[in-house]
């Protein structure tokens, strides 16, 4: 599967081993992409792993139960929470 490099635009410049500049281009050759297509789709989907990844929140099952019981019944404002209420109130 071939994947064509993005139009230019920033570039980023990085160094690499002689071993690593092989594997990728091994890779890069196996899949029918340039080196650079290559890279950057796997900078890419690793990026999007990591922010996935980073956005979700897990929670174990004492944590989701105590989560789900304050939505369910929240504690009483407390006087900052009423103090910023008053502040931010659109009239």
């Amino acid at each position: 599967m071939s994947v064509k490099a993005p139009p230019k635009g920033q570039r980023i410049d990085f160094r690499v081993s002689t071993e690593i500049k092989a594997l990728f281009s091994r890779a890069a050759e196996l899949t029918g992409s340039s080196l650079t297509s290559f890279v950057i789709e796997a900078a890419r989907e690793r990026a999007r792993l990591v922010l996935a990844e980073h956005d979700r929140i897990v929670l174990d099952n004492q944590a989701r139960d105590a989560f789900l019981k304050m939505l369910e019944s929240p504690p009483a404002p407390n006087a900052a929470l009423r103090r910023a209420t008053k502040k931010y109130a659109v009239k």
